[in-house]
């Protein structure tokens, strides 16, 4: 059975079952399972633009910093900042937490240190009523020594995903 990160913010209700997912959330977990079931964790050189082209604008990407003590917002995608009415590029997990008073940091470290995909219905911080799908993918080393270098958190609206 293919195994999710488990969560720890109270607002957040896991979605632990593929059938649970929404086709566009879950054929992204599936194209993250699919290097696996071919053999190696899936890397940059897997995850490409060309192999993420359904999903851009909707992938954040966090790169791993000192050690996975800290994870910063690389690439804040476009439809995502346009949900969210903010860019946080250049900015860390940590930087949303003191914002919103969240979790986000522990959920995503809990992704690097589980090297396992997560997902969960959250709120989007900035609008009280919106509720999105939150998937979180580790992306691996080129090395092949298991070590994650960022993590992809991609955002779809429930209405819309």
């Amino acid at each position: 059975m293919k195994t999710l990160a488990p969560s720890t913010m109270a607002n957040d209700t896991p979605v632990e079952n593929r059938d649970d997912m929404p086709a566009t959330v879950g054929s992204l977990l599936d194209l993250w399972h699919s290097f696996e079931a071919a053999g190696h964790l899936p890397t940059r050189q897997d995850l490409t633009p060309f192999a993420l082209q359904p999903w851009l604008g909707f992938i954040d990407v966090y790169g791993v910093e000192d050690g996975g003590r800290e994870f910063r917002i690389r690439l804040n995608g476009s439809r995502t900042t346009a949900m969210t009415g903010e860019d946080w590029t250049g900015r860390t997990a940590r930087d949303v937490d003191r914002k919103y008073g969240f979790g986000l940091h522990d959920e995503v470290h809990r992704v690097f240190t589980s090297k396992r995909p997560a997902c969960h219905v959250t709120r989007i911080y900035q609008k009280d009523f919106a509720l999105a799908y939150r998937l979180m993918l580790p992306v691996f080393s080129e090395t092949g020594d298991g070590t994650v270098t960022q993590i992809l958190l991609a955002i779809f609206l429930t209405d819309e995903a």
